[in-house]
Protein backbone atom coordinates (compact mmCIF):
# COMPACT_ATOMS: atom_id res chain seq x y z
CA UNK A 1 0.00 0.00 0.00
CA UNK A 2 1.25 3.48 -0.91
CA UNK A 3 -0.18 6.68 0.62
CA UNK A 4 -0.65 9.95 -1.32
CA UNK A 5 -1.94 13.32 -0.09
CA UNK A 6 -4.39 14.98 -2.48
CA UNK A 7 -4.77 18.65 -3.35
CA UNK A 8 -7.57 18.01 -5.85
CA UNK A 9 -11.16 18.88 -4.99
CA UNK A 10 -13.46 15.88 -5.07
CA UNK A 11 -15.45 16.91 -8.15
CA UNK A 12 -12.18 17.02 -10.10
CA UNK A 13 -10.87 13.81 -8.51
CA UNK A 14 -14.07 11.98 -9.47
CA UNK A 15 -13.50 12.84 -13.14
CA UNK A 16 -9.87 11.73 -12.97
CA UNK A 17 -10.76 8.42 -11.35
CA UNK A 18 -13.40 7.76 -14.01
CA UNK A 19 -10.89 8.77 -16.66
CA UNK A 20 -8.48 6.17 -15.29
CA UNK A 21 -11.29 3.61 -15.29
CA UNK A 22 -11.64 4.00 -19.07
CA UNK A 23 -8.24 2.29 -19.41
CA UNK A 24 -9.49 -0.93 -17.77
CA UNK A 25 -12.04 -3.51 -18.93
CA UNK A 26 -13.12 -4.13 -15.33
CA UNK A 27 -13.94 -1.37 -12.84
CA UNK A 28 -15.87 -1.08 -9.57
CA UNK A 29 -16.18 2.56 -8.49
CA UNK A 30 -18.07 3.44 -5.29
CA UNK A 31 -18.76 7.10 -4.68
CA UNK A 32 -20.18 8.54 -1.44
CA UNK A 33 -20.43 12.07 -2.87
CA UNK A 34 -18.76 13.09 0.36
CA UNK A 35 -18.41 16.74 -0.65
CA UNK A 36 -22.20 17.21 -0.47
CA UNK A 37 -23.16 14.69 2.23
CA UNK A 38 -22.64 16.93 5.25
CA UNK A 39 -26.33 16.48 6.09
CA UNK A 40 -26.22 12.69 6.26
CA UNK A 41 -25.17 10.40 9.15
CA UNK A 42 -21.63 9.94 7.81
CA UNK A 43 -20.14 8.24 10.87
CA UNK A 44 -20.51 4.91 9.06
CA UNK A 45 -18.74 5.94 5.84
CA UNK A 46 -15.33 4.23 5.65
CA UNK A 47 -14.30 5.85 2.37
CA UNK A 48 -15.15 8.90 0.30
CA UNK A 49 -14.25 6.92 -2.84
CA UNK A 50 -13.16 3.35 -3.37
CA UNK A 51 -12.26 1.92 -6.76
CA UNK A 52 -11.11 -1.50 -8.00
CA UNK A 53 -9.41 -1.79 -11.39
CA UNK A 54 -8.61 -4.84 -13.47
CA UNK A 55 -9.37 -8.45 -12.64
CA UNK A 56 -6.73 -10.67 -11.08
CA UNK A 57 -9.20 -13.48 -10.39
CA UNK A 58 -12.88 -14.20 -10.87
CA UNK A 59 -14.07 -15.88 -7.69
CA UNK A 60 -15.58 -19.18 -8.73
CA UNK A 61 -19.10 -19.35 -7.35
CA UNK A 62 -21.60 -22.10 -7.96
CA UNK A 63 -25.31 -21.52 -8.26
CA UNK A 64 -26.85 -22.45 -4.96
CA UNK A 65 -23.76 -21.69 -2.87
CA UNK A 66 -22.69 -18.16 -3.87
CA UNK A 67 -22.46 -16.76 -0.34
CA UNK A 68 -20.61 -19.83 0.94
CA UNK A 69 -18.17 -19.84 -1.99
CA UNK A 70 -17.31 -16.16 -1.51
CA UNK A 71 -16.73 -16.83 2.20
CA UNK A 72 -14.48 -19.81 1.47
CA UNK A 73 -12.38 -17.82 -0.98
CA UNK A 74 -12.05 -14.85 1.36
CA UNK A 75 -11.17 -16.98 4.38
CA UNK A 76 -8.37 -18.55 2.36
CA UNK A 77 -6.94 -15.46 0.63
CA UNK A 78 -7.85 -12.51 2.89
CA UNK A 79 -7.82 -10.02 0.03
CA UNK A 80 -9.99 -7.34 -1.55
CA UNK A 81 -13.15 -8.61 -3.24
CA UNK A 82 -15.65 -6.53 -5.21
CA UNK A 83 -18.94 -7.76 -6.57
CA UNK A 84 -22.69 -7.70 -6.95
CA UNK A 85 -25.65 -9.85 -5.94
CA UNK A 86 -28.90 -9.92 -7.93
CA UNK A 87 -32.30 -9.83 -6.27
CA UNK A 88 -33.06 -13.27 -7.68
CA UNK A 89 -30.52 -14.86 -5.33
CA UNK A 90 -33.58 -14.88 -3.04
CA UNK A 91 -34.02 -18.34 -4.54
CA UNK A 92 -30.89 -19.39 -2.60
CA UNK A 93 -32.04 -17.92 0.68
CA UNK A 94 -35.65 -19.14 0.50
CA UNK A 95 -37.68 -21.73 -1.44
CA UNK A 96 -38.63 -19.35 -4.25
CA UNK A 97 -38.44 -19.15 -8.04
CA UNK A 98 -38.02 -16.47 -10.72
CA UNK A 99 -40.12 -17.07 -13.81
CA UNK A 100 -40.62 -13.56 -15.21
CA UNK A 101 -39.01 -12.35 -18.44
CA UNK A 102 -35.30 -11.55 -18.13
CA UNK A 103 -34.83 -8.50 -20.39
CA UNK A 104 -31.13 -8.02 -19.70
CA UNK A 105 -29.93 -11.63 -19.32
CA UNK A 106 -27.08 -10.76 -16.95
CA UNK A 107 -25.52 -13.05 -14.33
CA UNK A 108 -27.03 -13.12 -10.85
CA UNK A 109 -23.66 -12.66 -9.16
CA UNK A 110 -20.06 -11.72 -9.76
CA UNK A 111 -17.10 -11.32 -7.41
CA UNK A 112 -13.58 -10.46 -8.47
CA UNK A 113 -10.21 -9.96 -6.84
CA UNK A 114 -8.93 -6.83 -8.62
CA UNK A 115 -5.39 -5.90 -9.65
CA UNK A 116 -5.51 -2.39 -8.16
CA UNK A 117 -7.54 -0.90 -5.31
CA UNK A 118 -7.70 2.86 -4.68
CA UNK A 119 -9.29 4.28 -1.52
CA UNK A 120 -9.81 7.95 -0.64
CA UNK A 121 -10.74 9.34 2.77
CA UNK A 122 -10.36 12.98 3.86
CA UNK A 123 -8.10 13.74 0.87
CA UNK A 124 -5.76 10.86 1.68
CA UNK A 125 -5.40 8.32 -1.14
CA UNK A 126 -4.15 4.77 -0.64
CA UNK A 127 -3.23 2.63 -3.62
CA UNK A 128 -2.97 -1.15 -3.19
CA UNK A 129 -1.43 -3.19 -6.00
CA UNK A 130 -2.53 -6.81 -5.88
CA UNK A 131 -0.69 -7.72 -9.07
CA UNK A 132 2.98 -7.36 -10.03
CA UNK A 133 1.81 -5.81 -13.30
CA UNK A 134 1.10 -2.45 -11.64
CA UNK A 135 3.10 0.09 -9.66
CA UNK A 136 1.29 2.40 -7.23
CA UNK A 137 3.28 5.53 -8.14
CA UNK A 138 2.67 4.99 -11.85
CA UNK A 139 -1.04 4.42 -11.21
CA UNK A 140 -1.16 7.70 -9.29
CA UNK A 141 0.62 9.58 -12.07
CA UNK A 142 -1.70 8.03 -14.64
CA UNK A 143 -4.72 9.07 -12.57
CA UNK A 144 -3.54 12.70 -12.47
CA UNK A 145 -3.34 12.69 -16.26
CA UNK A 146 -6.62 10.85 -16.93
CA UNK A 147 -9.33 13.45 -16.46
CA UNK A 148 -12.41 12.35 -18.37
CA UNK A 149 -14.11 15.02 -20.44
CA UNK A 150 -17.46 16.19 -19.16
CA UNK A 151 -19.92 16.09 -22.00
CA UNK A 152 -23.69 15.70 -22.21
CA UNK A 153 -25.02 12.36 -23.34
CA UNK A 154 -26.92 12.82 -26.58
CA UNK A 155 -30.26 10.96 -26.70
CA UNK A 156 -28.82 8.17 -28.82
CA UNK A 157 -31.15 5.42 -27.75
CA UNK A 158 -34.36 3.75 -28.75
CA UNK A 159 -37.60 5.09 -27.23
CA UNK A 160 -38.09 4.28 -23.56
CA UNK A 161 -40.77 1.69 -22.93
CA UNK A 162 -42.67 1.90 -19.65
CA UNK A 163 -43.47 -1.73 -18.97
CA UNK A 164 -46.43 -1.05 -16.64
CA UNK A 165 -49.17 1.34 -17.74
CA UNK A 166 -51.15 3.46 -15.30
CA UNK A 167 -54.17 1.17 -15.80
CA UNK A 168 -52.07 -1.96 -15.16
CA UNK A 169 -50.62 -0.33 -12.05
CA UNK A 170 -54.12 0.38 -10.73
CA UNK A 171 -55.21 -3.21 -11.35
CA UNK A 172 -52.23 -4.63 -9.47
CA UNK A 173 -52.64 -2.07 -6.69
CA UNK A 174 -56.21 -3.28 -6.13
CA UNK A 175 -55.05 -6.91 -6.05
CA UNK A 176 -52.40 -6.01 -3.47
CA UNK A 177 -55.03 -4.28 -1.32
CA UNK A 178 -57.06 -7.51 -1.36
CA UNK A 179 -54.00 -9.47 -0.16
CA UNK A 180 -53.59 -6.96 2.67
CA UNK A 181 -57.26 -7.18 3.66
CA UNK A 182 -57.02 -11.00 3.67
CA UNK A 183 -54.12 -10.69 6.12
CA UNK A 184 -51.59 -12.34 3.78
CA UNK A 185 -49.22 -9.34 3.88
CA UNK A 186 -48.92 -6.01 5.67
CA UNK A 187 -46.62 -4.27 3.21
CA UNK A 188 -45.13 -4.99 -0.22
CA UNK A 189 -42.68 -3.14 -2.42
CA UNK A 190 -44.23 -3.24 -5.88
CA UNK A 191 -41.98 -2.16 -8.76
CA UNK A 192 -42.25 -1.36 -12.44
CA UNK A 193 -39.61 -1.21 -15.17
CA UNK A 194 -38.51 1.11 -17.96
CA UNK A 195 -36.56 -0.39 -20.86
CA UNK A 196 -34.60 0.92 -23.81
CA UNK A 197 -31.68 0.11 -26.11
CA UNK A 198 -28.60 2.33 -26.21
CA UNK A 199 -26.75 3.29 -29.37
CA UNK A 200 -23.59 4.41 -27.57
CA UNK A 201 -21.16 2.98 -25.03
CA UNK A 202 -20.26 6.10 -23.05
CA UNK A 203 -20.85 4.26 -19.80
CA UNK A 204 -18.65 6.46 -17.61
CA UNK A 205 -20.34 9.57 -19.00
CA UNK A 206 -23.75 8.15 -18.15
CA UNK A 207 -22.59 7.90 -14.55
CA UNK A 208 -21.28 11.48 -14.55
CA UNK A 209 -24.60 12.81 -15.84
CA UNK A 210 -26.75 10.77 -13.43
CA UNK A 211 -24.54 11.68 -10.49
CA UNK A 212 -24.83 15.39 -11.25
CA UNK A 213 -28.57 15.31 -10.63
CA UNK A 214 -28.55 12.76 -7.79
CA UNK A 215 -25.36 13.02 -5.70
CA UNK A 216 -26.40 10.05 -3.56
CA UNK A 217 -24.25 8.58 -0.77
CA UNK A 218 -24.14 5.01 -2.13
CA UNK A 219 -23.60 5.77 -5.80
CA UNK A 220 -21.31 3.84 -8.06
CA UNK A 221 -20.23 2.72 -11.49
CA UNK A 222 -19.43 -0.88 -12.44
CA UNK A 223 -18.31 -2.55 -15.63
CA UNK A 224 -17.41 -6.22 -15.51
CA UNK A 225 -17.81 -8.67 -18.39
CA UNK A 226 -21.11 -7.75 -20.08
CA UNK A 227 -22.64 -6.05 -17.02
CA UNK A 228 -22.66 -2.26 -16.58
CA UNK A 229 -24.21 -0.61 -13.51
CA UNK A 230 -24.82 3.15 -13.33
CA UNK A 231 -25.99 3.68 -9.78
CA UNK A 232 -27.32 6.63 -7.74
CA UNK A 233 -28.49 4.74 -4.67
CA UNK A 234 -29.31 6.58 -1.43
CA UNK A 235 -29.54 3.37 0.62
CA UNK A 236 -27.12 1.16 2.51
CA UNK A 237 -28.08 -2.51 2.72
CA UNK A 238 -25.55 -3.85 5.21
CA UNK A 239 -22.14 -2.91 6.52
CA UNK A 240 -19.82 -4.90 8.78
CA UNK A 241 -17.03 -3.11 10.62
CA UNK A 242 -15.31 -5.37 13.15
CA UNK A 243 -18.23 -7.02 14.94
CA UNK A 244 -20.67 -4.21 14.28
CA UNK A 245 -23.44 -4.60 11.67
CA UNK A 246 -25.22 -1.53 10.30
CA UNK A 247 -28.31 -1.44 8.07
CA UNK A 248 -30.10 1.76 7.00
CA UNK A 249 -33.46 0.96 5.39
CA UNK A 250 -35.39 3.66 3.54
CA UNK A 251 -39.17 3.90 3.56
CA UNK A 252 -40.94 7.20 3.02
CA UNK A 253 -40.50 9.62 0.12
CA UNK A 254 -41.46 13.15 -0.85
CA UNK A 255 -40.38 15.01 -3.96
CA UNK A 256 -38.29 18.17 -3.62
CA UNK A 257 -39.87 21.57 -4.33
CA UNK A 258 -38.17 24.53 -6.02
CA UNK A 259 -39.38 27.08 -3.46
CA UNK A 260 -37.70 26.88 -0.06
CA UNK A 261 -40.84 27.18 2.05
CA UNK A 262 -42.71 24.55 0.06
CA UNK A 263 -39.68 22.25 0.25
CA UNK A 264 -39.58 22.63 4.05
CA UNK A 265 -43.30 21.93 4.25
CA UNK A 266 -42.95 18.71 2.25
CA UNK A 267 -40.06 17.59 4.43
CA UNK A 268 -42.01 18.17 7.64
CA UNK A 269 -45.09 16.50 6.17
CA UNK A 270 -42.96 13.41 5.48
CA UNK A 271 -41.45 13.49 8.98
CA UNK A 272 -44.87 13.55 10.70
CA UNK A 273 -46.94 11.45 8.29
CA UNK A 274 -48.47 8.43 10.12
CA UNK A 275 -48.65 6.33 6.94
CA UNK A 276 -44.97 6.87 6.11
CA UNK A 277 -43.96 6.20 9.71
CA UNK A 278 -46.00 2.99 9.67
CA UNK A 279 -44.24 1.80 6.48
CA UNK A 280 -40.86 2.67 7.91
CA UNK A 281 -41.37 0.95 11.24
CA UNK A 282 -42.61 -2.26 9.56
CA UNK A 283 -39.38 -2.50 7.54
CA UNK A 284 -37.23 -1.43 10.49
CA UNK A 285 -38.73 -4.29 12.50
CA UNK A 286 -38.06 -6.67 9.62
CA UNK A 287 -34.40 -5.58 9.51
CA UNK A 288 -34.14 -5.98 13.30
CA UNK A 289 -35.39 -9.53 12.89
CA UNK A 290 -32.93 -10.25 10.05
CA UNK A 291 -29.94 -8.96 12.03
CA UNK A 292 -30.97 -10.79 15.19
CA UNK A 293 -30.29 -14.15 13.48
CA UNK A 294 -26.54 -13.60 13.88
CA UNK A 295 -26.37 -10.97 16.63
CA UNK A 296 -25.22 -11.21 20.20
CA UNK A 297 -28.18 -11.26 22.54
CA UNK A 298 -29.71 -7.85 23.31
CA UNK A 299 -27.40 -5.97 20.92
CA UNK A 300 -29.88 -5.21 18.12
CA UNK A 301 -30.91 -1.58 18.44
CA UNK A 302 -32.48 1.19 16.38
CA UNK A 303 -29.98 4.03 16.57
CA UNK A 304 -32.26 6.35 14.62
CA UNK A 305 -35.92 5.98 13.72
CA UNK A 306 -37.67 8.16 11.11
CA UNK A 307 -34.62 10.26 10.23
CA UNK A 308 -35.52 12.52 7.29
CA UNK A 309 -32.72 13.40 4.85
CA UNK A 310 -32.80 15.50 1.70
CA UNK A 311 -31.31 14.49 -1.64
CA UNK A 312 -31.34 16.45 -4.88
CA UNK A 313 -34.49 14.77 -6.17
CA UNK A 314 -36.34 13.63 -3.03
CA UNK A 315 -36.65 13.74 0.75
CA UNK A 316 -36.31 10.25 2.31
CA UNK A 317 -37.14 8.72 5.68
CA UNK A 318 -34.19 6.60 6.86
CA UNK A 319 -33.78 4.48 9.97
CA UNK A 320 -30.49 3.05 11.26
CA UNK A 321 -30.38 -0.44 12.79
CA UNK A 322 -27.22 -1.86 14.37
CA UNK A 323 -26.14 -5.10 16.04
CA UNK A 324 -23.04 -6.87 17.33
CA UNK A 325 -22.13 -9.99 15.36
CA UNK A 326 -22.21 -13.04 17.64
CA UNK A 327 -19.57 -14.96 15.70
CA UNK A 328 -17.19 -13.52 13.14
CA UNK A 329 -17.22 -16.96 11.52
CA UNK A 330 -20.66 -16.07 10.13
CA UNK A 331 -19.78 -12.60 8.82
CA UNK A 332 -21.13 -13.21 5.29
CA UNK A 333 -23.96 -15.48 6.42
CA UNK A 334 -25.33 -12.45 8.25
CA UNK A 335 -25.60 -10.75 4.88
CA UNK A 336 -27.09 -13.83 3.24
CA UNK A 337 -29.79 -14.18 5.87
CA UNK A 338 -30.79 -10.51 5.49
CA UNK A 339 -30.88 -10.75 1.67
CA UNK A 340 -32.82 -9.45 -0.18
CA UNK A 341 -33.26 -6.31 1.90
CA UNK A 342 -36.58 -5.75 3.64
CA UNK A 343 -37.07 -2.30 2.14
CA UNK A 344 -37.39 -3.86 -1.34
CA UNK A 345 -39.54 -6.85 -0.38
CA UNK A 346 -42.17 -6.39 2.34
CA UNK A 347 -43.67 -8.03 5.40
CA UNK A 348 -43.97 -10.92 5.93
CA UNK A 349 -40.89 -11.16 3.75
CA UNK A 350 -41.31 -14.55 2.04
CA UNK A 351 -44.98 -14.02 1.22
CA UNK A 352 -44.19 -10.56 -0.13
CA UNK A 353 -41.53 -12.03 -2.43
CA UNK A 354 -43.97 -14.67 -3.69
CA UNK A 355 -46.48 -11.95 -4.57
CA UNK A 356 -43.79 -9.77 -6.15
CA UNK A 357 -43.07 -12.63 -8.54
CA UNK A 358 -46.79 -12.90 -9.31
CA UNK A 359 -47.54 -9.20 -9.75
CA UNK A 360 -44.44 -7.74 -11.40
CA UNK A 361 -43.90 -8.03 -15.15
CA UNK A 362 -40.12 -8.37 -15.24
CA UNK A 363 -37.31 -10.29 -13.63
CA UNK A 364 -35.70 -7.76 -11.29
CA UNK A 365 -32.18 -9.06 -11.86
CA UNK A 366 -29.60 -6.70 -10.38
CA UNK A 367 -32.26 -4.14 -9.46
CA UNK A 368 -32.92 -4.30 -5.70
CA UNK A 369 -29.92 -6.54 -5.32
CA UNK A 370 -26.69 -5.17 -3.87
CA UNK A 371 -23.16 -4.23 -4.83
CA UNK A 372 -20.17 -3.65 -2.61
CA UNK A 373 -16.80 -4.85 -1.40
CA UNK A 374 -15.12 -7.05 1.20
CA UNK A 375 -11.72 -5.97 2.50
CA UNK A 376 -8.83 -8.18 3.74
CA UNK A 377 -10.11 -7.91 7.34
CA UNK A 378 -13.46 -9.40 6.19
CA UNK A 379 -15.26 -6.11 6.73
CA UNK A 380 -17.74 -5.19 4.03
CA UNK A 381 -20.21 -2.59 2.83
CA UNK A 382 -23.07 -3.24 0.38
CA UNK A 383 -25.65 -0.81 -0.95
CA UNK A 384 -29.17 -1.38 -2.25
CA UNK A 385 -29.19 -1.33 -6.04
CA UNK A 386 -31.96 1.21 -6.64
CA UNK A 387 -32.08 4.44 -8.69
CA UNK A 388 -29.81 2.59 -11.09
CA UNK A 389 -29.56 1.98 -14.81
CA UNK A 390 -28.52 -1.61 -15.51
CA UNK A 391 -27.03 -2.30 -18.95
CA UNK A 392 -26.03 -5.37 -20.93
CA UNK A 393 -22.97 -4.00 -22.75
CA UNK A 394 -23.18 -6.67 -25.44
CA UNK A 395 -26.84 -6.29 -26.41
CA UNK A 396 -26.92 -2.55 -25.45
CA UNK A 397 -30.21 -3.18 -23.64
CA UNK A 398 -30.81 -0.98 -20.58
CA UNK A 399 -33.39 -1.22 -17.80
CA UNK A 400 -34.21 0.81 -14.74
CA UNK A 401 -36.93 0.08 -12.21
CA UNK A 402 -38.72 2.02 -9.50
CA UNK A 403 -41.15 1.05 -6.79
CA UNK A 404 -42.88 2.03 -3.60
CA UNK A 405 -44.20 0.37 -0.46
CA UNK A 406 -47.92 -0.37 -0.51
CA UNK A 407 -49.81 -0.77 2.77
CA UNK A 408 -53.47 -0.65 3.75
CA UNK A 409 -53.22 3.13 4.06
CA UNK A 410 -51.74 3.63 0.58
CA UNK A 411 -53.48 5.56 -2.20
CA UNK A 412 -52.98 4.37 -5.76
CA UNK A 413 -52.33 7.75 -7.41
CA UNK A 414 -49.87 8.78 -4.70
CA UNK A 415 -47.89 5.55 -5.01
CA UNK A 416 -47.83 5.77 -8.79
CA UNK A 417 -46.65 9.39 -8.64
CA UNK A 418 -43.94 8.41 -6.14
CA UNK A 419 -42.63 5.86 -8.63
CA UNK A 420 -42.45 8.47 -11.37
CA UNK A 421 -40.70 10.89 -9.00
CA UNK A 422 -38.03 8.27 -8.33
CA UNK A 423 -37.69 7.60 -12.07
CA UNK A 424 -37.33 11.28 -13.03
CA UNK A 425 -33.52 11.52 -12.89
CA UNK A 426 -33.13 8.40 -15.03
CA UNK A 427 -35.83 9.46 -17.50
CA UNK A 428 -34.11 12.83 -17.87
CA UNK A 429 -30.83 11.04 -18.55
CA UNK A 430 -32.26 9.66 -21.80
CA UNK A 431 -34.64 12.47 -22.77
Amino acid sequence: MTLFSLSLDYSDLRLRMLGLAQNFETCFFYDSNAEVQHFLPIQYHSYDFIMALGCKTHVKCNKGSVFEDVTTYQNKHRTWLFGFLAYDLKNETEVLTSENTDFLELPDFCFIEPEVVITVKLHQMKIYTLSDTYNATKIYEELLNSRIKEKPIAPRNAPIKQLTSKLQYEQVFNQIQKEIRYGNIYEINYCMAFQTELLHNSWEHLYIELNKVSQAPFSGFVKVQQAVIVCASPERFLKKEGKKLVSQPIKGTRKRAHKTEEDKRLKEELRNNPKEQSENVMITDLVRNDLSKHAERNTVQVEELFGVYSFKQVHQMISTVTAQLASTENYFKALKDAFPMGSMTGAPKVKAMQLIEEFEQMKRGLYSGAMGYINPECNYDFNVLIRSVIINAQSRKAQFCVGSAITAAAHCNEEYDECLTKARAMLDLFS
